[in-house]
C-alpha cells in the first residue's frame, strides 16, 4: 500500500489518501497541485518561464538518491501524475517538483499487495434468483493489471477497469449465477494475481463470502424403526427427514385405499400398525414450499388369536402369500407358530 501524506509548503497537493502497489511492479500516482499562500501572479510566471522536473527520492530529499519515474502528466498544467517502476517496499519516498524556484513535496510509504474486495459483502437469496458478485482489486500499474480468479467458477464472469474519483484504477470481475440449493453455505472466494516487472507473479490474499440460499423442502423421506417385519398391533417409530432452508415442519398421514388421514406432527411419530393400517407418508413445509415423501408400506405379520385367525387377517395373509409366491399353508404355519 502506498500511503500519501501531504507536507504543505505554500501549496495544496491533490492525491489519493492511499495507493495500493506491488513490490517489483510499477505504480501510477494521480497527482495535481494548486496554489497555497503563493499568489497566482507570482506562481504562474514561474511555470511559464521555467521547465519543470518531477523527482522521486528515496529516504529523504537528497537528489543523489533518486528513483526512476515516468511523469505522465503535464507539469506546466499542474498535473504531477507519475509512474514509478520496480517499486521497493518499506521505504519513505519524497516527491519533488521543481519549476524554477517552485517546489512541491509529498511523502509516501510503500507496503504489500492489496486484498480484493467483494460486493456485496453478504448474500442471502431465494433459490432461482440471479446473483451478481463483483470482485475488485487495485490496479496501480497501468501496464500490468491484476488477473482476478473466482473459486469455484459458478457461472459467467466479465472483467472491466474502473477509475475512482481520485483517479486511481481498479480491476473488476463480475460473476453472475442462478442460486440453487446446492450453493447454500458454499464459500465463494476471489484472488488477484499480480505480475511484477521482472516477470514474477505474486498472489494476493483471498477474500471470500458464504452464500445463504433459501429454498423449499427437498428429498423428503421416511425411515422406520424397527426396520424389519413387525407383528400386527406392534408400535413403530417413523422418522421424517428433509433438506430445507429454513428447516421445515413435519406432518404425518396414513393411507388406506383412497382415504388419507392426518395422524400427527413433528419429525418423529410413533404408531401401532395393523394389516389395514400400514401405509404412511410425511410432508415437510417451510415458508417457500412443501414436499411430501413417497408412501411407505410396512411389512405387518398376522398374529394367531385364541386359536383362530380373524377374517381380515386371514384375507390379508392369503393375499400377501400370493404376492410373495408362498403357499397358503406356509403362511398359516408361520402365523400360528409365531
Amino acid at each position: 500500500m502506498l500511503t500519501v501524506k501531504k507536507e504543505i509548503l505554500h501549496f495544496t497537493s491533490l492525491m489519493p489518501q492511499s495507493i495500493e502497489a506491488l513490490k517489483g511492479s510499477c505504480v501510477r500516482i494521480p497527482c495535481s497541485f494548486t496554489l497555497g499562500s503563493i499568489k497566482a501572479v507570482d506562481y504562474n510566471p514561474c511555470l511559464k518561464t521555467h521547465s519543470c522536473n518531477a523527482i522521486w527520492m528515496r529516504g529523504g530529499i537528497d537528489k543523489t538518491n533518486t528513483v526512476g519515474s515516468s511523469p505522465s502528466g503535464n507539469l506546466n498544467q499542474k498535473d504531477c501524475t507519475t509512474i514509478l517502476d520496480n517499486m521497493p517496499t518499506g521505504d519513505e519516498l519524497y516527491f519533488r517538483i521543481e519549476c524554477g524556484n517552485c517546489l512541491v513535496t509529498c511523502l509516501s510509504i510503500l507496503d504489500t499487495p492489496p486484498t480484493p474486495t467483494l460486493t456485496p459483502a453478504t448474500v442471502e437469496v431465494r433459490e432461482g434468483t440471479s446473483v451478481s458478485l463483483i470482485c475488485s482489486a487495485a490496479a496501480p500499474c497501468p501496464s500490468l493489471h491484476p488477473t482476478l480468479t473466482w473459486t469455484p467458477s459458478l457461472g459467467q464472469s466479465e472483467e472491466g477497469l474502473q477509475e475512482n474519483q481520485d483517479k486511481t484504477q481498479v480491476k473488476t470481475s463480475s460473476l453472475t449465477f442462478t442460486a440453487s440449493y446446492l450453493h447454500h453455505e458454499q464459500n465463494i472466494s476471489c484472488t488477484a494475481l499480480y505480475k511484477q516487472q521482472d516477470g514474477k507473479n505474486v498472489k494476493s490474499p483471498e477474500t471470500s463470502l458464504t452464500v445463504t440460499v433459501l429454498y423449499p423442502p427437498k428429498n423428503t423421506s421416511v425411515s422406520v424403526s424397527p426396520s424389519d417385519s413387525v407383528l400386527e398391533g406392534s408400535s413403530v417409530t417413523l422418522t421424517c427427514r428433509s433438506n430445507a432452508n429454513p428447516a421445515g415442519t413435519y406432518a404425518w398421514y396414513r393411507v388406506n385405499g383412497d382415504q388419507v388421514t392426518s395422524i400427527g406432527h413433528g419429525n418423529k411419530h410413533q404408531t401401532q400398525v395393523y394389516t389395514d393400517h400400514r401405509q404412511f407418508y410425511c410432508g415437510a413445509t417451510n415458508d417457500h414450499g412443501t414436499k411430501n415423501s413417497s408412501v411407505i408400506e410396512l411389512d405387518v405379520l398376522c398374529t394367531y388369536n385364541s386359536g383362530t385367525i380373524p377374517f381380515y387377517c386371514f384375507y390379508t395373509c392369503l393375499f400377501r402369500s400370493s404376492q410373495e409366491h408362498l403357499s397358503v399353508s406356509q403362511s398359516l404355519w408361520f402365523s400360528v407358530r409365531g
